[in-house]
Order: structure tokens, then C-alpha cells, then sequence
């Protein structure tokens, strides 16, 4: 699978992810950049206190976000099944 690239797009989607970049080194940078590709899932996620606005749509785009079709509560998460009640 091939992703198309915009022309509003001028840096990688891993780049994109760094907050502030614009006030950031070139080197500081690419050592983030590099750094981005390496992480590892949290298995106790939490919600970052800064972000880019990039990771949902990253997310969304790589295909293996669950994502539900229509608005509603989750009820129960299992391994291979997770229940919402519609609104």
C-alpha cells in the first residue's frame, strides 16, 4: 500500500509528530525524527500533555486504529471483541 503525499506535507509523518519543531535545532530534529521510529508502544497509555494534532490522523491512516463507525460508550474490551452502546 502506497500513501499519497500532499504538497502541504513537507516533512515526514514522524517529524510531524515533534511538538514545536519550528523552534527546534536541525540536529535536535532529526535525532527525534529518528527517535519516533524506534518507539514502543506504552502498555499503560496515557494522554500527552502536548501534542501536534498529527496523531489522530496518523493513527487513522496506518490502518490498524480501531476506529467505530457511529458515536456511542464503549461497554467491555476484550481480546478479540469490544462492545459499544450506541447514543
Amino acid at each position: 500500500d502506497y500513501m499519497d503525499v500532499s504538497p502541504k506535507m513537507v516533512v515526514s509523518v514522524a517529524t510531524a509528530m515533534i511538538p514545536f519543531l519550528e523552534n527546534d535545532d536541525a540536529n535536535r530534529a532529526l535525532m527525534g525524527s529518528n527517535m519516533q521510529k524506534q518507539a514502543v508502544p506504552l502498555l499503560k497509555a496515557e494522554s500527552p500533555i502536548v501534542g501536534t494534532g498529527m496523531e489522530y490522523k496518523a493513527a487513522v491512516d496506518s490502518g490498524v486504529a480501531v476506529v467505530a463507525k457511529d458515536p456511542g460508550t464503549v461497554v467491555s474490551v476484550s481480546a478479540d471483541r469490544i462492545m459499544i452502546k450506541r447514543d
